[in-house]
């Protein structure tokens, strides 16, 4: 695949190479062999330095992704799909820059139509220019500073602020920069109710219009619109909108998804136009590749600032203004540019006023990058090949919602029905047809009330928030192509039961859900038979979380049916909850140290011995400082009857662990006591030895004289008598017979219990002796017997 990759960006590469190339011969061109010659081998040169170099880059990149095969497949999609749309325009791009500004002067009004021409065509919208951004603070900053200079022509307003209408959830740091790089404006937020903040009330509108007319250091200046809003992907109601700015005065932006749709309609009217004054089209978006500017078009018609002079004047200061990088545009550059273009209209067969266009100045001075890529894809895709992107979208989907529908855990945030079914005459002036808007994105999250004994569940918003992100985290996971999205916002929460009052914003707070975005990515790769095993493991998993949702509301009645367990709570935990084993012998309220160990010594053999049978099981506690010990975690289960079999197998297990536990403990007892009395029978025994010895046996020449002349009879084999502690019997035997036969002899007692022959287990000898100097001792007596 890397290899594929770089094939085709060498190929691009070389092509454009050996164009330009010959475009540099041309333009220097000698009569000399010799100089062609050289030029030849320093433009072969050239090309294999900047294959070598581009070669190198991509398989840097590559490395990364080296292991994941699914990644570097996406990577070489979306490559191949930008070099076949757009292909590799860096290099006319450069060339382009490096021109005399003059030159590009002379040359950008040919593209800029053909552009315009292309894309009016392709969006059915009439717009007098097209402008383009890299940036999308940078889109918004131009469209202000236009607005607020028409209506600085059409009104006095140089001393006051442009009061800019958006709605509750519009970008606050997009609104932050913004204000720091325009100072004469504010915005003002229309409110509206607290589940549709995304859109803009009407009524609302007005009267805020109204009211800020009669301010005397602001004045309305514009409204931003959404069609198709970013999180749920509503439309405002642009056309009432429209008569309200139109009564008042002001310029109508709009932005959303939903503003290249009309390219979706076969036929349109010439009277049909979106009803506002500029549009906002993100091109990413709607065809699918990658690294393309914002479109922006002015519908309605722009200043002449050739024929005005007073505007022609203001129009030096705002071109500065609208150069929003590190660069600024001169008066002077200026002044030669309109001159310079004035002048080689007739050169270029361009008349004045499109050489002498208002953003001409500002396009010219920016990469050239953003707009030869999008006049690179209108000479090398059809209509239809940059259709198929957005339609298949749309298709995704239209299906993906259909098919939730029938998932009754399932809430579909984005389906308004409230809403109605809304058509392009929403968002279209003129004659617009009554075909439905298409849906952009499908928001869902698991939901659902209909439980039994629900009531016994505590934070249910929360608890079924912490469901909703696992399953985002099992589909994710799962289906990396969907390009799933988890978001977070106040209108996923659901009401509060007590309280239904829709415009209080305190009963609500912020919720996750899943969102589906197919026209944000690049999912031509989704077919038919991906969405439907999509939809099949999404209600699979929906049944998993109803089945763990109905067993955590019924969990502390089914626990309170065995004695020995009790619940935990746990607010953060998605599955059914916790719970803990209890000792019969011991007190649940008031527990010794002691105790807590043991506790926990027993949940973490059982969570043991659980966990290698069902992973349904897991160890928690320890960390608290309230509560240090361990529980028994459950999680997710498969069917509502679970939960019985899951609290049976913790009793049982349970108690086979108390009991093994308590065994150990009792035999640790009986093994210590044995000890005890072990060491003192030793003891008496070493001193009647020292006893019967004498005091001259203990010294340490004479004890060898005295054993050569005269040996004792307590150093015999015989003599030596340790102890051993039978497991079985629990008693404590003398190790005569062991000594004496030079082997372990097991001695069945009547009272211990049989066990089987192969168990070592259960029939383990502690042997114990008096002491290394008897064994020592013992040995050399045995020694000197041999000997005689």
């Amino acid at each position: 695949m890397e290899q594929t990759i770089n094939d085709s960006i060498l190929r691009s590469k070389s092509s454009n190479m050996n164009d330009l190339s010959t475009t540099t011969n041309n333009i220097n061109h000698d009569d000399g062999g010799d100089d062609d010659d050289e030029i030849d081998h320093d433009s072969a040169h050239l090309v294999e330095l900047n294959n070598r170099i581009k070669s190198d880059f991509m398989s840097y990149c590559l490395s990364f992704v080296q292991e994941d095969e699914e990644a570097r497949e996406c990577v070489h999609i979306v490559w191949n799909k930008y070099l076949q749309c757009v292909g590799d325009v860096s290099m006319i791009s450069a060339f382009f820059d490096t021109l005399p500004f003059n030159m590009k002067s002379l040359v950008f009004p040919k593209y800029q139509n053909e552009i315009n021409e292309w894309y009016q065509d392709l969006f059915h919208i009439n717009s007098n220019t097209i402008l383009y951004s890299t940036f999308y603070s940078e889109t918004f900053s131009r469209i202000i500073r236009y607005a607020i200079k028409q209506s600085h022509k059409e009104n006095d307003f140089l001393n006051k602020k442009a009061i800019i209408y958006v709605s509750v959830d519009f970008n606050n740091h997009l609104k932050t920069d913004l204000l720091s790089s325009i100072p004469n404006i504010k915005f003002q937020t229309v409110q509206n109710n607290v589940l549709f903040e995304d859109m803009i009330d009407i009524n609302q509108l007005n009267e805020i219009i109204k009211h800020d007319l009669n301010d005397t250091q602001s004045y309305p200046c514009m409204v931003i619109a959404n069609a198709g809003t970013a999180v749920l992907g509503r439309c405002d109601e642009i056309t009432k909108i429209k008569q309200v700015c139109n009564q008042n005065n002001l310029w109508l932006h709009v932005i959303g998804d939903l503003v290249g749709t009309l390219a979706l309609l076969s036929t349109v009217k010439d009277t049909v136009n979106i009803n506002c004054d500029s549009l906002t089209v993100d091109t990413v978006k709607l065809f699918g590749i990658q690294n393309l500017p914002y479109l922006t078009f002015f519908i309605r018609p722009i200043l002449d600032i050739t024929q005005n002079k007073q505007i022609e004047n203001n129009s030096i200061q705002d071109e500065q203004l609208n150069n929003d990088n590190s660069s600024t545009v001169s008066t002077d550059s200026t002044n030669r540019t309109l001159s310079s273009s004035s002048s080689s209209s007739t050169t270029a067969n361009h008349n004045n006023s499109s050489i002498s266009h208002p953003f001409y100045d500002h396009i010219l001075h920016s990469p050239s990058i953003s707009f030869l890529s999008l006049w690179s894809i209108s000479q090398r895709c059809s209509k239809a090949n940059v259709l198929y992107h957005m339609k298949h979208s749309f298709n995704l989907v239209n299906s993906l919602m259909q098919r939730f529908k029938q998932i009754g855990t399932l809430r579909i945030l984005n389906d308004d029905n409230n809403q109605g079914n809304l058509t392009f005459k929403r968002i279209c002036s003129g004659d617009a047809p009554d075909d439905l808007l298409p849906k952009t994105i499908v928001i869902f999250r698991f939901e659902t009330i209909d439980v039994p004994e629900i009531e016994h569940l505590n934070n249910l918003d929360d608890y079924i928030d912490l469901l909703n992100l696992w399953l985002y985290d099992k589909l994710s996971q799962q289906y990396p192509k969907m390009n799933l999205q988890l978001i977070k916002s106040v209108h996923f929460q659901m009401l509060k039961s007590n309280n239904n009052n829709e415009n209080n914003p305190t009963n609500l707070a912020p919720a996750h859900a899943i969102r589906f975005a197919p026209l944000e990515h690049l999912q031509d790769a989704i077919d038919e038979q991906e969405m439907q095993a999509f939809t099949d493991d999404v209600q699979r998993y929906s049944d998993i979380l109803l089945a763990t949702m109905t067993a955590r509301a019924r969990l502390s009645s089914s626990v309170a049916k065995y004695e020995n367990l009790i619940t935990i709570p746990m607010s953060h935990w998605a599955g059914i909850g916790a719970v803990r084993y209890i000792p019969t012998r011991e007190n649940s309220i008031e527990k010794s140290d002691m105790s807590s160990n043991e506790i926990n010594t027993i949940q973490a053999e059982l969570a043991r011995k659980l966990q290698t049978n069902d992973s349904a099981f897991s160890l928690g506690g320890g960390t608290n400082e309230h509560d240090s010990m361990f529980y028994l975690r459950l999680g997710m289960i498969r069917k509502r009857d679970d939960l019985d079999v899951l609290l049976q197998k913790i009793a049982d297990g349970g108690k086979e662990t108390e009991t093994a536990l308590k065994y150990v403990e009792d035999m640790a007892e009986k093994i210590k006591i044995g000890i005890d009395k072990v060491q003192k029978d030793l003891q008496n025994e070493n001193q009647q030895i020292l006893a019967q010895e004498g005091l001259l046996r203990q010294l340490p020449v004479i004890s060898n004289i005295m054993s050569w002349w005269s040996p004792s009879p307590t150093t015999s084999p015989l003599a030596t008598k340790g102890r051993s502690f039978d497991l079985n019997s629990g008693r404590v035997e003398s190790t005569e017979d062991t000594y004496a036969y030079r082997m372990q002899v097991q001695k069945q007692s009547p009272h211990a219990p049989t066990h089987n022959d192969d168990d070592d287990d259960d029939q383990k000898i502690i042997t114990s002796t008096n002491s290394d100097t008897i064994l020592n001792s013992t040995d050399s007596k045995l020694e000197q017997k041999d000997n005689q």
